[in-house]
């Protein structure tokens, strides 16, 4: 009876350690096919270019989230917050808050330029869509970086981002080929995300407020 307990006991810790080395074995390999592109040992026709600086960031903070394992909570922290961040400021990007296009760091700057870029990552679908899946995406980006910012349901909100950077790249390669979500480092960010969910990112956090709160009131 005992170790039968303990047998089921253990079942999910085991269960959860196996899906943590998963996602990370995940993460080595993202960070893995990014360098590979980022040296020219690919055919793909796009190459780092101006971004080299920045996926040399993305790709360092992913490596050192990986070589820690996510067990160090404020390294696992400054990913989550450099992630609601990012999608934030993309998110003020598409609203000219940066500066208008053609400005340094710019990529968009209107909301009509976003659009059409909407539609030409998604030219498989009919181009009417590219309006509403804009709205969508926006919504989406906006709602995870405020999240992950705050730190408000932290493992709901990186599994959201992981899914979102996962269907923004599957979708650049479809259009755009296979080689373009490369300079925007979109597969270890999705990598890095999903790797967040197992780990404590809560320093900081709404989340940590409200589990102390929990634990003072029991």
């Amino acid at each position: 009876m005992n170790a039968g307990v303990a047998r089921a006991a253990r079942g999910p810790i085991v269960s959860q350690v196996d899906r943590r080395t998963g996602v990370l074995a995940l993460l080595w390999a993202m960070i893995a096919v990014q360098v590979v592109w980022m040296l020219g040992w690919t055919p793909s026709s796009v190459r780092p270019g101006d971004k080299a600086g920045y996926d040399l960031m993305v790709v360092a903070v992913c490596v050192a989230l990986a070589i820690t394992a996510g067990r160090l909570a404020w390294l696992a922290t400054i990913v989550r917050v450099a992630l609601g961040l990012g999608l934030l400021l993309s998110v003020a990007d598409r609203f000219g808050l940066l500066g208008g296009p053609g400005a340094a760091g710019v990529s968009w700057g209107t909301w009509s330029s976003f659009v059409e870029y909407t539609r030409e990552v998604n030219a498989f679908l009919p181009a009417g869509v590219a309006p509403t899946l804009a709205m969508l995406a926006t919504a989406a980006e906006l709602a995870g970086g405020v999240a992950l910012l705050l730190g408000v349901v932290i493992r709901r909100a990186t599994l959201g981002v992981a899914l979102l950077f996962t269907i923004y790249g599957i979708a650049m390669s479809l259009s755009l080929g296979a080689g373009s979500p490369f300079p925007y480092v979109v597969w270890p960010l999705a990598a890095a995300s999903l790797a967040l969910a197992w780990c404590d990112a809560s320093v900081l956090s709404i989340d940590r407020l409200r589990s102390r709160r929990m634990s003072r009131a029991g």
